[in-house]
């Protein structure tokens, strides 16, 4: 898979919109792992949802997102923000 990246690799330790990022690359770099996206605009504005993937052993994928919505995800897992549609 060829992703055009954006902007720095961060880890999602502490939850990150990823620069704003509309797609993310996820990379997991050890044991199976749990991201968590969550819609940050208030549930009064049709925010407050929250879903989450399973990235397995050394694992990765392309996720869409809102600018605004976070993710977060336990140490060993990094999200880059990547130009939409993924690849190039």
């Amino acid at each position: 898979m060829a992703i055009k990246a954006l902007a720095n690799t961060i880890a999602t330790g502490s939850a990150t919109n990823v620069y704003l990022a509309s797609a993310v690359h996820l990379a997991n770099d050890g044991t199976a792992r749990t991201v968590t996206i969550a819609n940050t605009i208030s549930i009064e504005n049709g925010g407050g949802q929250a879903a989450s993937v399973r990235l397995p052993i050394n694992g990765q994928l392309v996720i869409r997102k809102r600018p605004t919505d976070t993710v977060s995800g336990a140490a060993g897992c990094y999200a880059t923000k990547v130009a939409e549609g993924g690849e190039i």
